[in-house]
């Protein structure tokens, strides 16, 4: 019996990895599945301490413990999922119908390296940066140096691992630090002409503390460009259907309870900004792009033309129970599979959200520090 499911899951995983090999997308990793399946997770994270903080989760509802602390652990678990199954951004974006994953990343990228109004070796921050996908596409953008900060070691080591493979230009301008952004230490007060949050505020209840530190480091005049993450009209919190999607997004995001829109510019107001616009850029993109638009939930939820192979539900859906049988055969180490269906939680309740109009990832802010 025992050799018989180890051929069977054997011959499941290769069938699977040829599969992704053949048409898999150039901004994955599909090496990172293999190390997880061998190492285990970053910081021998375990999916089953990570669980307990969302027991008490029902709907749009606050996780038990401190938003650091959630966010460190959970990006042990998510790193290198994201790495294979979306790239070295970990962020949305809107596209065309015929163009790749990649395009929508550029085009997120480039609208906040626009808004950040900053130029040659202009000191910028970014807030949350995970392996410096946003912080490398804004100074190749911009010529800025950008300085990104997270509090989870493994995804700065990263940063630092892919940054040292480009260019003398690049690497003089993109820096990494270990830093809990709720409260940064050891920078320069009033120092930095601009900061940004790419998708990165989700993590905290009370974003105001986040921005507050991002207010103490910019120079007075300096501009602030957040992506955020904002309830829309759509969102109906007794709707049952809504709750659930939901609890598996914030609880396989990692993320804290999310605010509407009007909460959320007050967030910024109070930690002292002046906004001077706000719109969500996926819905104006999609206006833009019309009947062709792909929207940001298209690549997780079904659909016949898919870019991202790891990340359509004919992939991710069978990975954890593949990833399980070779778990109980000793093959992989039990939190992998468990990592997997964490993944699975987070990209079908935020997807689902956004089909149903209840979320946006990047309601974009744009504000300033008063001189």
């Amino acid at each position: 019996m025992g050799g018989s499911l180890w051929s069977a899951g054997m011959g499941a995983m290769v069938a699977y990895f040829m599969f992704i090999f053949m048409n898999g997308n150039p901004t994955q990793h599909v090496d990172k599945l293999f190390k997880m399946m061998s190492q285990g997770m970053a910081g021998k994270e375990s999916v089953a301490a990570f669980d307990k903080v969302y027991t008490s989760v029902d709907g749009n509802t606050q996780h038990n413990a401190y938003d650091g602390d959630v966010a460190r652990s959970f990006y042990n678990l998510a790193t290198e999922f994201y790495e294979y199954g979306w790239g070295d951004s970990f962020h949305f974006g809107v596209r065309t119908r015929s163009e790749p994953h990649s395009k929508c990343i550029a085009n997120s990228q480039n609208f906040v390296a626009t808004k950040l109004r900053v130029g040659n070796f202009d000191k910028v921050l970014d807030m949350g940066c995970g392996i410096g996908g946003p912080l490398r596409g804004v100074v190749r953008a911009t010529g800025a140096n950008v300085t990104g900060l997270s509090i989870n070691e493994h995804q700065i080591m990263r940063g630092k691992e892919i940054t040292a493979g480009l260019s003398p230009w690049m690497q003089e301008r993109c820096h990494f630090m270990v830093q809990d952004y709720l409260a940064v230490k050891g920078l320069e007060e009033n120092s930095y002409d601009a900061a940004f949050y790419m998708e990165s505020s989700l993590h905290c209840e009370d974003r105001t503390k986040t921005f507050k530190e991002a207010f103490r480091l910019l120079k007075p005049g300096g501009r602030l460009v957040a992506m955020e993450y904002y309830l829309l009209p759509g969102w109906e919190p007794n709707n049952p259907e809504h709750k659930e999607l939901m609890r598996r997004h914030l609880y396989g995001n990692g993320a804290a309870k999310t605010p509407t829109i009007e909460d959320g510019l007050k967030q910024i107001t109070d930690a002292g900004f002046v906004i001077q616009e706000h719109f969500d850029l996926m819905a104006e993109l999609e206006k833009v792009f019309g009947v062709d638009a792909w929207p940001w939930w298209a690549d997780l939820q079904f659909n016949w033309a898919p870019d991202l192979l790891p990340a359509h539900p004919w992939i991710r859906t069978p990975l954890p129970h593949l990833l399980r049988v070779l778990s109980k055969i000793g093959l992989v180490p039990p939190d992998v599979p468990a990592a997997a269906e964490l993944m699975n939680e987070g990209g079908d309740g935020l997807s689902g959200l956004g089909k149903v109009g209840a979320i946006t990832p990047q309601y974009y802010v744009g504000a300033i520090k008063p001189l």
